[in-house]
């Protein structure tokens, strides 16, 4: 095998705990095959998959030029009981990690600058990186807040290559919006993730067809999409330790161990992934991104410190709910199956937990709707969830919930009577009154249209201004304890 390298990009910020030095990008390919990757047949499948380095740290030096190359942490100041979203490398040489809390981190690295983040802004960035990628192909899947796949298939004679178009594009972000990346590139999803977290931080590696299974052969587990704290763990207690070893394993005795998961991993270890690349996101005739209705909507807060009254519990379910909605209208679509959770904080004694130690107690309940985008009645039937779900008598952790089941919204039908009686007084003639859920639909329709033009945080329901006096209001929402979830 050929380890080639690449000179990395010339930047003023640092590479953390590798201080900028080491392989840039990575080439494998077989040195039998004499052949060269530019000369690949056209119809090969080549897979990109692009990961903004600490994105919200990443985001905060790029509208700050004077944090770059200084240690930064996202997430709060070190007094609050909050957890690191995000650390610059400058930070992870220190040893801060995501997931940590603050007070920690501001032990471990007292020159840390702390920030709580902008989500607007992320936001506007993560929009910048599409638009690159789009440029070189139509067919870009926004994974997550800061990872995309790209599929480059039929580029080739457009763009050359794609570790040329990888390169490119590691190029144009850095140089339009001053954010590091890490590409990886291979004939699959699975194989191109796992060739970029190699390629960490700023690199691009690319695993040419044919050599999978060699590269396959001695990664740890750990590497493996899937393979995560729990399956990994249980694959260690048999003496499972590279992905070579795991594809030696029959698929039953996966199954039988992991259920469904077993048999992806199985595949996976073997190189095997047929998922393709789902176009998300477009450019209309007036240069606008277009986003594509993504599979379902997830919203979740966490509560730090814990919370024990139930009626901010209920406002912030309210609250989640309203921004869960509207973002389903946004696209034009209408859920049909609801699903609301919640989690407590476990005080039972540990030989008597069904779960780790350090996780929640979680609970989830979901019911089927008829097909509806109105907040009203998803609300309703969030609050019905909600009071179904078991109570402990315990602080609760987090409250979230989930839409899924999405149908193409239809045109709306004017209903011809209200619900209730006509109250006319005696002697005027009566008119059919516009019914509930026509004033409802008119209402929500007006809301969205003030918040799009005013942002989200100036229009709030009753049941979310308890949450005002726990949390700061700004113009686009509350900002909750993660910088990533005000949307």
């Amino acid at each position: 095998m050929l380890l080639r390298d690449v000179p990395p990009l010339p930047t003023t910020r640092g590479q953390g705990g590798r201080g900028g030095t080491g392989p840039s990008a990575f080439l494998f390919r077989p040195r039998s095959q004499g052949r060269d990757r530019g000369h690949l047949p056209s119809s090969t499948r080549r897979i990109l998959h692009l990961d903004i380095d600490a994105f919200l740290a990443s985001v905060e030096q790029a509208l700050h030029p004077e944090l770059a190359g200084l240690p930064v942490v996202v997430g709060g100041l070190p007094s609050e009981r909050n957890l690191v979203m995000s650390c610059s490398y400058e930070a992870r040489a220190f040893g801060v990690r995501p997931g940590m809390l603050l007070a920690e981190a501001a032990r471990l690295c007292p020159r840390a600058i702390f920030r709580r983040g902008d989500s607007q802004a992320a936001g506007r960035l993560r929009e910048g990186v599409a638009r690159i990628l789009l440029r070189f192909t139509p067919r870009v899947e926004i994974a997550s807040i800061d990872d995309f796949f790209a599929d480059l298939g039929g580029t080739q004679a457009l763009h050359g290559d794609a570790f040329t178009v990888a390169e490119n594009v590691r190029a144009l972000v850095h140089a339009e919006l001053a954010l590091p990346v890490t590409i990886g590139i291979a004939t699959n999803r699975t194989l191109a993730r796992i060739a970029g977290k190699l390629a960490k931080p700023g690199g691009v590696a690319e695993i040419l067809p044919g050599m999978e299974e060699r590269f396959l052969e001695l990664l740890p587990v750990a590497h493996l999409p899937g393979a995560g704290h729990k399956i990994g763990r249980a694959l260690q207690r048999y003496a499972i330790r590279t992905c070579g070893e795991l594809a030696l394993v029959p698929r039953e005795i996966l199954y039988t161990s992991f259920g469904r998961a077993g048999l992806v991993l199985h595949e996976r270890a073997r190189g095997i992934d047929e998922e393709p690349v789902e176009s998300s996101i477009a450019e209309d005739e007036h240069g606008a991104l277009v986003l594509r209705p993504p599979a379902s909507i997830r919203r979740d807060s966490t509560f730090e410190p814990e919370e024990g009254r139930r009626e901010l519990v209920e406002a912030m379910l309210g609250y989640l709910v309203e921004r869960a909605a509207q973002r389903l209208r946004g696209f034009q679509r209408c859920a049909s199956l609801l699903a609301v959770r919640i989690a407590y904080v476990d005080t039972r004694a540990p030989s008597l937990r069904r779960v780790e130690p350090s996780e929640p107690a979680e609970f989830e309940k979901r019911a089927r709707l008829e097909p509806t985008d109105s907040t009203d009645e998803l609300l309703r039937r969030a609050q019905a969830l909600l009071r179904e779900l078991p109570r402990r008598r315990a602080l609760v952790k987090r409250v979230g919930l989930t839409l899924e089941g999405f149908t193409p919204r239809g045109g709306w039908q004017l209903q011809l009577f209200d619900e209730g009686c006509d109250s006319s007084p005696p002697g005027f003639s009566t008119q059919p009154r516009e019914s509930r859920a026509d004033r409802l639909h008119r209402l929500e329709r007006a809301v969205d249209g003030l918040r799009e033009k005013h942002g989200f945080g100036r229009v709030l329901r009753a049941t979310s201004l308890l949450l005002a006096e726990q949390y700061p209001l700004g113009q686009d929402g509350l900002r909750l304890r993660t910088p990533s979830l005000n949307q």
